[in-house]
């Protein structure tokens, strides 16, 4: 992968997530396709399928809807021709226990062209998460 191909990618990976943390979502379905796809984890409270434009939407509305403070750091980003895996780290407070979460994850984002084609994400424990937002108990 050249230079220009590499610099493209990461700025759409910045721009990515600094527009899905305004909520402009009309911005966010320009950068995506039209058979854009998110695949959450079963086992999540917000787990399953989100398909097309305003898949990020409808998962950001159904994640935060858990949350307090929410916020995503980007730690590191690595690059290839077709994916970005991004390392970060969810801040969030819960809404059901008031437990504040620091969880570390990753994020493959699938590029096509100069669109992201979905995103799949990969928590550290998911079971930590759906106990937090109060749907699962361990006990």
């Amino acid at each position: 992968m050249d230079s220009a191909r590499y610099e493209q990618i990461r700025k759409m990976v910045d721009d990515i997530y600094g527009i899905c943390a305004t909520g402009d979502w009309a911005a966010v379905d320009k950068m995506v396709t039209d058979d854009f796809r998110i695949l959450e984890a079963d086992n999540l409270p917000f787990g399953g399928e989100y398909l097309g434009k305003s898949a990020l939407e409808e998962l950001y509305t159904k994640v935060f809807a858990f949350w307090d403070d929410a916020s995503l750091a980007v730690e590191d980003v690595t690059i290839s021709e077709t994916n970005a895996v991004v390392i970060l780290t969810l801040h969030a407070t819960s809404r059901h226990n008031g437990e504040r979460l620091a969880m570390p994850l990753c994020e493959r984002l699938q590029v096509r062209g100069d669109k992201f084609s979905g995103i799949t994400p990969y928590y550290f424990d998911t079971a930590a998460i759906a106990k937090a937002a109060g749907t699962l108990s361990l006990d």
